[in-house]
C-alpha cells in the first residue's frame, strides 16, 4: 500500500493532533468510511489508533486508517488546506501529470 501525504498535509495533521491531542506525539487523524455522512470517507482528530486501524506515518504526522478503508486508498495523496474560516478542507486523489485526479470527497474538520 501506498498511501502518501502532501506536506501541507503533513504540516496541518500534525497541529490539528498538538491541539487535540494534547500535544501528544501519539494523535493524529483518524479516516474511516464517510458514507453515513454523504461523503466518500470522514476524518476527525484522534488520541490514537482504534482497535484493528493501520497506522501510517509520514514526516511525524500520522493517519489511522479504518480497515475498511484500506483498500479504497491504496495509492492515493491526502490534500489538505485550511479555507478562510479556519475549517480545514481534506481530500484524496491520485497524482498525475495533470495534478491531482479521481478526486474523492470528504468532510471537514474544524
Amino acid at each position: 500500500m501506498l498511501f502518501t501525504l502532501t506536506d501541507d498535509a503533513c504540516v496541518i495533521v500534525k497541529a490539528i493532533a498538538a491541539q487535540t491531542a494534547g500535544g501528544r506525539e501519539a494523535g493524529g487523524i483518524r479516516v474511516y468510511d464517510g458514507s453515513d455522512r454523504g461523503t466518500d470517507f470522514a476524518l476527525e482528530p484522534a488520541d490514537g489508533p482504534e482497535s484493528g486501524d493501520v497506522v501510517l506515518e509520514q514526516s511525524g504526522a500520522h493517519i489511522f486508517l479504518a480497515p475498511d478503508v484500506v483498500d479504497d486508498l491504496e495509492d492515493f495523496v491526502l490534500e489538505a488546506s485550511v479555507g478562510p474560516q479556519g475549517v480545514v478542507d481534506f481530500s484524496f486523489g491520485t497524482n498525475g501529470p495533470q495534478g491531482m485526479t479521481d478526486v474523492r470527497s470528504t468532510g471537514h474538520v474544524h
